[in-house]
Formats: C-alpha cells, structure tokens, sequence
C-alpha cells in the first residue's frame, strides 16, 4: 500500500449520504438472514474464537460491570450486545443501527430475553456525528464489517473514540485486507486485486456495498490518531478461514466437540499481534486517553 500523509489508507472519497442509503437498503433486505447466516459452523467457530479474545483484553478487569455503559455502533441483530451483557451483567446497553430492518430484529430478540431492561435501541447513521445526548460510554464496540462500510473509516474511528469517556475502552472488528486477497483468489475474482491495491476496498458480489479494508498498521493508526492509548491489533481465527462459497469449515473440523477444544487453542495463536495478518477478520482494541 503507499503512504498517504492526510488519510489511513487509500481509500476512495464517498458520498456520505449515498453511503448510508446504500448500506441501510442492504442490511434492511438481510434483515431476517443475517442471524441464520451468522450462525453457520465457521461464524459461530469465530464468535467463539473472538469472544474468548475479549475476555483476555477488553474485558480483563470489569468484574460484573457495575454502572457501565455500552455502546454498540452499528450493532444490527444485537449478536454482539447480547454477549457482552451476558460477561458483564450489571452493565447497560445502547445498540445503535441505520437499519430498520436489523434494530427490529433485535428488539424482537431483546423482548424475548432476560436482557430487556438492559438494553435499548437507536436508529443511528454511522456516517453523522454521534448525537452529545447519548452521553459518554464506558465500552464502545463497532463489530464486524461496519468500520469498512461507512463513507470514511477514519472519521468513524474518531466519532466513536470521542463517544468514550476518558479512559474507556474501544473495540473494532474490522475487514483484513490480506484475507480479502486470498478469498477473492480462491473465488476467481483476480480483478478485485487492483481495486484492493488502489482503493483498500472489495466487492464480494453484485448488490453488495463496497467494503473498505484494513490492515494491521493502518487499523494501529487509525487508533492511536483518534486519541487512543494501549492499542492492540490482532487477527482472528488465524489458522482456520471459510472455505469457498459458502464460507464452511474444513471438512476434517466438523466434530462440534473438537472445535470446542480448538476454541482455547486458537486464541493462543491470535494473541501475538504479529499474526494478525493471517487474521480473517481483525480485533483492534484500545483506550481513549485521559487527557
């Protein structure tokens, strides 16, 4: 990738607006698959994988999370809210989306669960300055491919570090771009190299948005120039990826009871940041500063 002195990455300049409509139409459409999709053998493997990394990082030292506040940016079908509400139970959340279609998935899944009280919803465009009246938040998470699908990543990554309180913690799962190489390869689609070179950004299929992608280091410096301290990069799963279209497993890790064991092990592995490349997707963590 070349160096770029005003931007994280070579990004290309969207429409904000265009953007935003754009996301929200698609994420309305897969508003009653995404969780289906979500739950296949692979994603509940990296749920799981990811979740264990948390504990580790994010999480060490919160207790039972009295008086905390989360903020969950972009968090849809409230996968992510509801996990962390179950590691801290005496904590609070805010699940914010552009997505009708999701934010109703998710009060839907809330009103069945023994979380309501702790949870509430706003409609949310990621691509508009965080709203003052929401307050400042303990835990901020903005969780999968949302940081690559907003007009300008960066600015997302300021908007949101500014929304934790001094000293709280940040955590962004964000597309690889070194993955999103090799999965276009082993599709065929050799032409989305270029745009990944020119423009960090994919495009898995017809009708789905652009994904704008990171790598470790532009994922490190778009931390630390939003004003966050102990930034971490690391990748998850690292030794096990999808494989083909539908995103499987290895055929040979089928046995539910051996990817249970494997879980512990393969956090092992995505602890060191040196692997974080090989990561499928990436964890980027850290604290907004207290000055």
């Amino acid at each position: 990738m070349r160096s770029d002195q005003r931007r994280a990455a070579p990004w290309p300049k969207l429409d904000p607006a265009r953007r935003s409509a754009e996301v929200k139409a698609f994420f309305d459409r897969r508003a009653a698959v995404y969780d289906p999709v979500a739950d296949r053998p692979y994603w509940a493997f990296s749920d799981r994988v990811l979740l264990a990394l948390l504990r580790r990082t994010l999480l060490g030292g919160l207790g039972e999370g009295e008086g905390l506040r989360i903020l969950d940016a972009g968090g849809g079908t409230g996968r992510w809210a509801f996990h962390l509400l179950a590691e801290l139970p005496r904590a609070t959340a805010l699940l914010a989306d552009v997505s009708t279609g999701m934010l109703d998935a998710a009060r839907r899944k809330a009103a069945r669960s023994k979380m309501r009280a702790r949870l509430s919803f706003v409609e949310l465009d990621l691509n508009a300055p965080i709203p003052r009246h929401l307050g400042r938040f303990d835990v901020v998470l903005c969780f999968h491919n949302v940081a690559g699908l907003v007009a300008d990543p960066a600015a997302l990554v300021r908007r949101l570090v500014r929304a934790a309180a001094p000293g709280g913690r940040v955590a962004f799962v964000l597309p690889n771009l070194w993955q999103a190489a090799a999965r276009t390869l082993s599709d065929g689609r050799t032409g989305e190299l270029r745009r990944l070179a020119t423009r960090s950004s994919v495009v898995y299929g017809d009708g789905v948005p652009e994904l704008l992608v990171f790598t470790p280091s532009v994922a490190r410096a778009c931390l630390e120039r939003a004003g966050c301290t102990e930034v971490a990069v690391r990748g998850f799963p690292v030794s096990i990826h999808p494989e083909g279209p539908g995103e499987d497993l290895p055929a040979r890790l089928s046995d539910p009871r051996l990817l249970r064991r494997l879980v512990p092990r393969e956090a092992d592995l995505c602890m060191p940041e040196e692997a974080a490349a090989r990561g499928n997707n990436l964890l980027a963590t850290g604290r907004r500063s207290a000055g």
